[in-house]
């Protein structure tokens, strides 16, 4: 194995960063996949499901889909791909308030790996963990130090990567126990739409519009906060689930904004975190200021 040593550090993360196959095999990141589990059968992220199959099952085939952690066999895998490639490995993982992927990391990567894997709880989940992910790669690829890598995550990026999303239905979120019946019906019955964050790995709601209108008016003035204020070249992520032409508009709207040479990417939410969301999400992601602190000028 030591022959095949070529570097000091490999990323792993779990497939709930919902990161495009180019950009992890761009950057050589090693993937610990989601289980799906349906009523008759087992996927996995990644490996034998796509975005669109997954979402096709349970919208236009109506099957509840369920998550499960990755079995051991999986971190064995990606564990043992990273070590044969350097010396060292960080593995980040998706809150460990939202899953219970972080424990199993920190315990396998104990045992399987006599602790050369060091794991991160990066606080959050799909984009937003993709984003600190793919923040985390292109240091590795700069050459920076696992020791300063890991500063700059607990210190500059984690804390301050932010999440603004709507869900395009209450279905999905009602159907995996994430609100209360009571709020699902209301909120189907008046076209609420709740806005998702994520605070401190928690997932919180802290407004919610009245229709689609309302929701694209507030992606748009939070997005061209977000643009006037990041510095250039920082990394600005539209994030959707089978709402491609929402994330269009959103995306030529915020490219005509875009002075600072911002790089402003759009990216699919796959089936680990779209079992919770279903089809019709639409929000941005980021790291720097909070949306509370930008919009506080129009309050």
């Amino acid at each position: 194995m030591e022959g095949k040593i070529t570097k000091k550090l490999t990323l792993i993360a779990d497939s709930s960063c919902d990161l495009p196959v180019e950009i992890i095999e761009q950057y050589d990141i090693e993937i610990v996949p989601v289980s799906i589990f349906f009523p008759d059968e087992t996927r996995t992220q990644y490996i034998d499901i796509t975005t669109e199959e997954f979402f096709k099952m349970i919208s236009e085939d109506d099957l509840k889909a369920t998550t499960g952690v990755p079995a051991p066999k999986r971190f064995k895998q990606a564990f043992d791909n990273a070590l044969e490639k350097s010396e060292e490995a960080i593995m980040l993982t998706l809150s460990k308030d939202l899953s219970g992927i972080w424990s199993s990391s920190v315990l396998h990567a104990k045992n399987m790996t006599d602790n050369k894997v060091t794991v991160i709880d990066d606080r959050t989940t799909t984009s937003p963990h993709g984003l600190v992910t793919m923040k985390t790669a292109r240091m590795i690829e700069e050459g920076l130090t696992k020791e300063d890598i890991i500063d700059k995550l607990q210190n500059e990026i984690i804390p301050n990567v932010q999440l603004n999303a709507f869900v395009g239905t209450l279905k999905y979120l009602k159907r995996s126990g994430r609100i209360a019946t009571l709020q699902h019906i209301l909120g189907e019955l008046f076209h609420f739409k709740p806005l998702i964050t994520i605070e401190d790995g928690k997932l919180e709601s802290p407004m919610r519009v009245r229709g689609e209108s309302a929701s694209m008016e507030y992606l748009m003035k939070l997005g061209e906060k977000v643009v006037k204020v990041l510095p250039k070249r920082e990394t600005l992520i539209i994030l959707h689930s089978r709402n491609f032409e929402k994330a269009k508009i959103l995306y030529d709207f915020l490219q005509n904004l875009n002075y600072n040479n911002l790089e402003i990417l759009t990216w699919e939410i796959g089936p680990a975190i779209g079992v919770h969301v279903g089809p019709g999400a639409l929000g941005l992601t980021w790291v720097g200021v909070s949306a509370s602190e930008l919009l506080e000028s129009d309050k």
